[in-house]
């Protein structure tokens, strides 16, 4: 999605080169997601970004190709253990040192969240804290995926929108109205104003 993004913009820069007196590319967001932080207390705030390269497939193509299955076939957990292993990296046991190696803790949070998962077993947790761990999504899923984020010195404060003000990007004609802080609502505003249609 990022590269997509960035080819879409390049076609946008790449047009308003031949027309740059009637050209304004705008880019922004209608809100931050995720609310990235790097620097993780569990590494003691070390960084280990090379460990995300473990990962081999997204977050929906787990879900939809693999959790899936494995509630349709009650997959065993060393085959689910298995997988893990292969799409992310994470694992059982390895060299001393080597930061992919799951802890007790992060094993047990991956066995209830699999049981959750695939079995609909209870968790012992409370709604609230059920949704902290969770959100709205999958369990196993999310469960591999946040354990793998920290090992590399990586988390998200939030499953989806946060409150940080996003970037609005502004190249060409009338750039410099879009400077400084405002509502996102105003963009539309500065855009009806420059074309005179308020």
């Amino acid at each position: 999605d990022t590269k997509a993004l960035a080819d879409a913009v390049q076609v946008a820069i790449d047009f308003a080169s031949e027309h740059p007196e009637e050209t304004l590319i705008l880019v922004t967001g209608d809100h931050e997601t995720g609310g990235l932080t790097i620097g993780f207390a569990g590494t003691d705030y070390d960084t280990y970004l090379n460990l995300l390269e473990s990962q081999k497939i997204s977050f929906a193509k787990y879900d939809s190709d693999y959790v899936a299955a494995y509630k349709e076939n009650k997959t065993s957990f060393e085959d689910v253990l298995a997988d893990i292993e292969t799409l992310f990296g994470l694992k059982t046991q390895g060299e001393e040192g080597d930061k992919l190696v799951l802890t007790p803790y992060e094993l047990s949070q991956i066995k209830t969240a699999y049981e959750k998962s695939i079995n609909e077993t209870a968790t012992g947790m409370d709604e609230q804290q059920e949704y902290v761990m969770y959100g709205t999504y999958e369990p196993l899923t999310v469960t591999i995926t946040h354990i793998l984020n920290n090992k590399s010195g990586v988390s998200f404060t939030s499953y989806s929108h946060t409150g940080l003000p996003v970037a609005v990007l502004a190249h060409g004609v009338n750039a410099e109205q879009f400077n400084g802080y405002y509502d996102n609502t105003e963009i539309f505003n500065k855009l009806a104003g420059m074309l005179n249609v308020q």
